[in-house]
């Protein structure tokens, strides 16, 4: 049986493959993401395969899990910018008189949103939630649906990651 799936989902990713990637990337807005959104897609097609439910029109139920996949993927996109961060949310405006303090204070927040945008995004939306929005580990936890102990190791994640590489770049 696994054999014959296997075989199948072959088949329908030889015929079908190149013609809903350019559907999903029209969906997505590039190929790169178009082809995770038609992946994922696969393995959908493939779950249902392996419960022992016949697809029986595999091209159509192939264009509609992708596009599925695409609404998936463009909301968790939307999540994930949202908990982006940008140099005006680490800092209100940094009032001194001296003008080369305040480039150099902008040119650290800078780094340090970088720094942050480079961790996973489990990892940055909980340091977000909890350090820059104020919710607590527990609130965070629920929010994000993950344990309390997974919040306190993505918080210290983020501040080692962010030091140490903060205390690189001053070095430098």
């Amino acid at each position: 049986m696994a054999d014959n799936i296997h075989r199948w989902l072959g088949d329908l990713f030889r015929h079908y493959h190149t013609e809903v990637v350019r559907y999903a990337a029209r969906l997505v807005g590039d190929r790169e993401n178009g082809e995770e959104v038609v992946q994922s897609a696969y393995v959908r097609l493939a779950r249902r395969s392996a419960e022992g439910i016949v697809v029986e029109h595999p091209r159509a139920y192939l264009f509609t899990a992708a596009r599925n996949a695409a609404v998936d993927f463009t909301a968790r996109r939307a999540v994930e910018w949202t908990y982006r961060v940008d140099v005006e949310d680490l800092s209100p405006l940094a009032v001194t008189v001296d003008p080369t303090v305040a480039f150099e204070y902008r040119q650290r927040l800078a780094r340090l949103a970088v720094l942050l945008n480079e961790l996973p995004t489990a990892c940055r939306t909980a340091f977000v939630m909890n350090r820059m929005e104020g919710r607590t580990h527990k609130e965070v936890a629920q929010a994000l649906g993950i344990s309390i102990s997974m919040v306190e190791k993505h918080v210290t994640r983020a501040l080692i990651h962010c030091r140490d590489l903060m205390r690189d770049a001053e070095e430098c």
